[in-house]
């Protein structure tokens, strides 16, 4: 009840500042209506640029939590700093706090024996799940896969084949329950039938080999005796690997098998360059033995295999909280040292006390943590998806790492493989082992270097009003019960497909140019790791050129990341030919007395402090969001995200925006490239790209997978990838179109590059 009062208080007090002054922007109830929680009052809040200082801050709170920590990451690494944060989760755990950790599914399968080490020695006060679970119809098309026909079957049409499998596939999931209810109704399942988890797990580890052993091995389970409800499995759990082991040496050197790996290997390889490069359908049915259509619903699933978990949150006893751009692991939380990997990155966090709306934050976390339709238990993804084999591989490889020469290496392999499997038992002990040593090279040798002149923050004014803004999977209007997984995100539908955090962003446009005046002009910053638009994002950053609105006085700022320091390069060659584009349109159909000013920026290498920028920053006028959400497609269309949006912050506004403007003053950390895309061919950027891709490919070896007739296709459908970034972005912003054809451009688009 308390709540209900405070609430039209705090938004009046931030309506109405001074008697005399006029609060100019986005209406805060329209903002307050799209949060899941808002408005929220602090005592005190801090901006944090440093890394040491953004992970102190955490390890900090975790350490004096007395109720309870949740958490959400779409990394959560085994390294050293992360495993100083492990150690104090478990502590927390153990005196009595409640624990509770969201981490993605697909980028964090591999530490599934830490997680299960964590609940273990939580005292059952410490759990984690995985986001973006495989769904219902990827376990069945996995079972599909790997299971075979009866040898009468198999000698007849393969359309016989696979109605047959249809069939045992049909009445093996017939009446699968979850919790109690029908599995069938969230389009999720439990069951691993045959070598259906064997796939999974080699999916998810990204293990192409073990995809191909589940796939070519599970030929040889009949569907029909499966059907008829004959076990394929054994008690012997050792005895399985064994097998598993053995099949996968003798398989490994035949064609079949080699082929399907390769397959694989290039379907990850692949994964991130969009449908024009890597369609789903194709790459999904190149796995097949036999010839299997995919359902438009299969399809659709497929598409959105990577639908990451790209929260950042820690939230501790509802009333402190710290999120931003990073994940948990080292290149987030060090400065670069021996310890780091390639990249360190530069990133941005927002610390806060909150006096009021915390609660409210951890219902939004609950509702994330709930949604059973995308998140599963750790008990149900070893169900599913049982990491065994890929362990007891990894494994074996490590104990042969001595080994110099191939055969040697392989023999060692195979001989390993033919012993005892290591049990869960061992494995957590092992990574107990791993956190206890990485903890240690943290806190001795890296912790003592950090330097004790403090690090710079940007406080946030006292009487600052946040809103806790989030990309989700479902529409919040409906209650839990009624919510249903949302797919991407229709132009025009952004709420309704809970995208709440681009829904506030495209009303923000039309209100900081309304707000702009000669005597009080406005910036739109854009500081964001990977710029690459979603297409309505660009339409409306367009009527910012063409006259719709009157943005004479405001000024556009992108900085962002160049090829040299990105570590996602396809974002920046597909995002290089949809800025043609809009340069393009900015020239020939801009309204040079209502255009907006738009300035690019990209950071530069430099040898002596390697860093790639990960902030996702953005400033509307006079206001700031802070969070995980890029300004690219993907942020759009696939991933979950937050941000924290703050407003009537004039102190911290004018810290930030100096900060930005003395990197765009520096050259030796920036630079502007307005005159390159306005003055070079889009032949010449092709070229440029295509070399550039090339090399990709040889760093990765990928192109020692491809034979010449692949490589030329695979190049042409580069080429054509980045034609279709350039025309559907002219499409989707042309004046001379009707409003139907952008949208339709604009939802192409967004369909083509989510991936992205």
């Amino acid at each position: 009840m308390k709540t209900r009062f405070l609430a039209p208080l705090l938004i009046a007090l931030a309506m109405t500042g001074c008697a005399t002054q006029k609060q100019a922007g986005l209406p805060l109830d329209t903002v307050t209506q799209a949060a899941s929680a808002g408005p929220l009052s602090i005592t005190e809040a801090q901006v944090i640029t440093d890394n040491d200082a953004a992970f102190l801050s955490k390890l900090r709170m975790v350490r004096n939590a007395q109720r309870s920590i949740d958490m959400m990451y779409y990394i959560y690494a085994d390294d050293h700093s992360s495993s100083v944060l492990t150690s104090a989760l478990i502590d927390a755990a153990r005196r009595g706090v409640t624990v509770r950790l969201l981490v993605d599914y697909h980028t964090n399968y591999k530490h599934l024996d830490l997680f299960s080490l964590m609940e273990k020695e939580g005292n059952g006060n410490l759990q984690v799940r995985l986001y973006n679970r495989p769904t219902r119809n990827i376990v069945k098309d996995a079972v599909y896969l790997t299971m075979g026909c009866s040898p009468e079957t198999a000698a007849a049409r393969p359309e016989a084949c696979s109605a047959e499998k249809f069939a045992a596939i049909d009445k093996l999931f017939a009446d699968e329950t979850i919790n109690g209810r029908p599995a069938a109704e969230r389009n999720i399942s439990n069951l691993d039938i045959g070598n259906s988890g064997l796939f999974l797990s080699g999916l998810y580890s990204k293990r192409g080999d073990v995809m191909a052993l589940a796939v070519q091995s599970g030929q040889h389970i009949d569907a029909q005796s499966l059907k008829d409800g004959a076990s394929t499995t054994t008690p012997e759990q050792e005895e399985q690997l064994k097998r598993l082991g053995k099949a996968y040496w003798e398989s490994r050197t035949g064609a079949p098998f080699q082929r399907l790996a390769s397959n694989a290997e290039l379907f990850f390889a692949f994964a991130m360059y969009g449908g024009q490069l890597n369609p789903i359908k194709e790459t999904v049915t190149s796995l097949l033995p036999v010839d299997r259509k995919l359902s438009d619903d299969e399809l659709r699933d497929w598409d959105h295999l990577t639908d990451y978990l790209h929260h950042k949150l820690l939230l501790v006893d509802r009333r402190e909280l710290q999120m931003g751009g990073r994940n948990v692991e080292n290149s987030y939380h060090m400065r670069p040292n021996p310890l780091t990997s390639k990249y360190v990155f530069m990133d941005t966090d927002i610390h806060a006390l909150l006096s009021q709306g915390g609660d409210a934050v951890a219902t939004a976390f609950d509702s994330l943590w709930n949604f059973d339709t995308m998140v599963a238990t750790l008990a149900e993804v070893r169900q599913h998806a049982p990491n065994d084999f890929v362990i007891a591989m990894k494994y074996a490889e490590k104990a042969c790492d001595g080994e110099t020469g191939k055969a040697e290496r392989d023999a060692c392999i195979k001989k390993e493989l033919e012993g005892a499997a290591p049990s869960l038992d061992k494995r957590m002990a092992d990574c107990r082992t791993t956190m206890e040593e990485n903890a240690r090279a943290y806190n001795e040798t890296y912790l003592p270097t950090i330097p004790k002149q403090p690090s710079q923050t940007f406080a946030v004014d006292s009487g600052s009003v946040l809103a806790y803004l989030e990309n989700i999977p479902f529409n919040r209007a409906l209650p839990p019960e009624k919510r249903v997984r949302t797919y991407g995100a229709p132009v025009g539908d952004e709420a309704k497909s809970g995208k709440y955090i681009h829904d506030v962003w495209l009303k923000e446009i039309p209100a900081v140019c309304a707000a702009a005046t000669p005597d009080a002009p406005k910036r739109l910053i854009l500081h964001n790791a990977y710029f690459f638009p979603a297409a309505n994002l660009t339409h409306e950053l367009s009527r910012m050129v063409n006259g719709d609105y009157d943005c004479s006085n405001v000024t556009v700022t992108v900085l962002t990341n160049s090829i040299q320091t990105t570590d996602l390069n396809v974002v920046n060659l597909a995002a290089r030919h949809a800025l043609k584009a809009f340069t393009e349109f900015y020239q020939q159909q801009g309204d040079p007395a209502k255009r907006a000013k738009f300035d690019y920026y990209e950071y530069q290498p430099r040898p002596d402090e390697p860093l790639s920028l990960h902030t996702k920053v953005s400033v509307f006028g006079d206001d700031v969001t802070i969070g995980s959400a890029n300004a690219d497609v993907r942020s759009f269309m696939m991933d979950s995200n937050n941000v924290m949006f703050v407003r009537n912050a004039p102190g911290f506004l004018a810290e930030y925006t100096a900060f930005v403007q003395r990197l765009l003053d520096d050259p030796a950390r920036t630079k502007k490239l307005n005159d390159y895309f306005t003055a070079t061919p889009r032949d010449t950027m092709l070229q440029e790209d295509l070399a550039t891709f090339r090399q990709i490919l040889a760093k990765y070896g990928v192109d020692k997978k491809l034979n010449e007739e692949q490589r030329k296709e695979v190049e042409a459908r580069f080429v054509q990838m980045l034609n279709d970034a350039y025309e559907l972005t002219k499409g989707s912003i042309d004046t001379g179109s009707s409003a139907a054809k952008r949208r339709e451009n604009q939802d192409t688009f967004n369909g083509e590059f989510k991936p992205i």
